[in-house]
């Protein structure tokens, strides 16, 4: 039976008084480093007015014609996957998911959002309406009021349009063609043996011409000529990542990383081949005035490049921002992260890694074989932690836990030992409480369990009944922070089995190691943030300025006063930021 209300208030109360009173906290940008590694881009691609378009991870970047090196940013709310542009460079439609989000480029306003089934594709034709490809076929959208015709009911499998909106590729169970896009006649056309399976297309300068890789060969269509293929499946080139853009000198310039190819357009003859220190595969694109759109990268990180085919990566125009997936503030106040591109980084040093969490004093990280603590640079790896897939740090760090699909392991930081072990299959999240006697096992599938470290005995979660969590966080005064399915987060105080909050946030969320505070990332109409509650009534505190993303983490430094967010600002590029936390 629940406490009775009076009761249950009185010790929410106490609990106030125990972590003090809530007062004015600001969260101010302290650092927004640009780490190295690979960006989260998906699409970067010319307009017909010479400015650049970049899908990079959940927000659309516009460099203006004039000034390519100025970027200004849009959040999307999931990752994009695809632009296009009107043809005067004012209208811009972005692909996310199952969505065309359509926005005004110079005042970065959505304008409206159409929802397509099985979307495979969209792009402006030249009277600026827009084309958009899926199961449903092909069909054409007025973007001012989004309604819509459709053209051709065949189920599309990819539609890319030229930037200057006259021309489509259009790929279609075993067809591919290339289409007038205000007559819809067929210029150009290919058979493949059986359904095809498109990859990224890419028109030439003059919007003529097209590649596209079809399953394990590279075809070129032309308007008014048969296609051709210009790479086939037995060409060594075809088994990794490439670019292939079409040139008006009848070749095709092939980006590869490190190199660059240049092959007969109808013969696929490969005329030359250069070596190019950086340079990435894709994406890539030609402006009008065919100059090449290409990600280069080196020692300081991946950067947007434009050039002529000779020299793809002749001028930067941005640094890019690489992806980030684990961090931690060290004891020092130093931040330690691990990159998309499996490396470790703190300051000048970098290691192999897959994950870091870390809790005050104590940082811990996962590498190819297993965990292993992070002690003034040097991974020390864990005894009986060999083969870990996952890592969990409790609320002080001093103990860690570490799993496979076959068994969990405990390991106390002071001495070093296994202190738990047992084969428990199929976790997905695990939590060991602060005095490390309970261990709380989320499972991928089933009802999750709280574990006694002693004795391995196991019961229900202590919360409302019914209720289903897939994560918990629990401070050092007992207070729990369950993540529910739908993304929000229950407070619970000690020894209650009714939330005292719902909190709008959720994963990840953490306490400070003071446990005065919960940050916890949560989206909102303008971008996701990282707000602060209270962790005794749930309050909002303050939150931060607008990310570029949904976080990848959110750590704390053992002050309780910086405050590590693994996404960039909105207003700029970045891979992570660092936070100032004032009472």
């Amino acid at each position: 039976m629940s406490p009775r209300p009076s009761v249950r208030l009185a010790r929410v109360a106490a609990l106030g008084a125990l972590l003090g009173p809530a007062g004015a906290v600001t969260l101010s940008v302290r650092d927004a480093p640009l780490l190295p590694g690979p960006p989260a881009l998906t699409e970067a691609r010319w307009d017909a007015a010479g400015g650049a378009h970049l899908c990079l991870g959940e927000r659309l970047v516009h460099l203006g014609a004039a000034d390519l090196s100025s970027a200004a940013s849009t959040w999307l709310g999931a990752p994009c996957r695809a632009v296009s542009v009107t043809p005067d460079a004012t209208l811009a439609a972005a692909l996310v998911g199952d969505r065309v989000v359509l926005m005004n480029v110079a005042q970065r306003r959505v304008t409206g959002t159409l929802t397509v089934t099985g979307l495979s594709g969209a792009g402006f034709g030249s009277g600026g309406e827009l084309l958009v490809g899926s199961g449903a076929g092909l069909e054409r959208v007025n973007p001012a009021d989004l309604s819509r015709q459709v053209l051709d009911p065949a189920p599309v499998a990819a539609l890319t349009v030229a930037a200057d909106g006259s021309r489509a590729l259009v790929v279609r169970g075993s067809r591919a063609q290339l289409l007038d896009t205000r007559t819809l006649r067929v210029l150009s056309g290919t058979s493949c043996d059986d359904t095809c399976a498109p990859g990224r297309a890419v028109f030439s300068a003059d919007g003529r011409s097209v590649t596209v890789p079809l399953g394990r060969t590279l075809v070129a269509l032309r308007d008014g000529l048969p296609a051709t293929t210009v790479l086939r499946a037995s060409d060594p080139e075809t088994a990794g990542a490439y670019s292939g853009l079409p040139l008006r000198n009848n070749t095709v310039l092939i980006l590869r990383d490190g190199e660059t190819q240049v092959r007969d357009v109808q013969t696929g003859h490969r005329e030359r081949r250069v070596g190019l220190s950086g340079l990435g595969a894709t994406p890539a694109s030609l402006s009008p005035r065919e100059e090449v759109l290409s990600v280069g990268g080196g020692a300081g990180g991946a950067a947007l490049s434009a050039g002529t085919p000779d020299q793809p990566t002749a001028r930067t125009l941005l640094r890019l921002p690489g992806a980030v997936r684990g961090g931690a503030v060290l004891a020092d106040g130093s931040v330690v992260t691990v990159g998309r591109d499996d490396t470790l980084r703190a300051g000048p040093r970098a290691a192999p890694a897959l994950d870091v969490q870390g809790v005050g004093r104590f940082t811990f990280a996962l590498t190819g074989s297993g965990a292993a603590e992070l002690r003034g640079g040097t991974l020390v790896p864990l005894a009986g932690q060999r083969g870990a897939t996952a890592l969990s740090v409790n609320h002080w760090g001093n103990h860690v836990a570490s799993w496979t699909a076959q068994g969990l392991s405990v390991t106390a930081q002071k001495t070093g030992r296994v202190i738990f072990s047992a084969p428990v299959a199929g976790l997905s999240r695990v939590t060991v409480s602060p005095d490390a006697t309970r261990a709380y096992l989320f499972p991928a599938r089933g009802e999750a369990r709280v574990m006694l470290l002693a004795n391995r005995k196991t019961f229900a979660l202590p919360v409302t009944p019914g209720a289903a969590y897939r994560d918990v966080q629990i401070s050092g005064k007992g207070v729990f922070a369950y993540l529910r399915a739908d993304g929000r987060t229950d407070l619970y105080a000690p020894g209650q089995r009714q939330p005292l909050a719902t909190l709008p946030g959720g994963a990840p969320a953490r306490f400070s190691p003071d446990s005065s505070l919960l940050a916890a990332a949560t989206p909102t109409p303008s971008g996701w943030v990282v707000a602060l509650h209270d962790p005794a009534s749930g309050r909002e505190l303050t939150r931060s300025v607008p990310l570029d993303g949904a976080p990848a983490f959110v750590a704390w430094g053992a002050d309780s006063r910086t405050l590590l967010v693994g996404a960039g600002p909105l207003s700029g590029l970045g891979s992570v930021l660092t936070f100032t936390v004032t009472p």
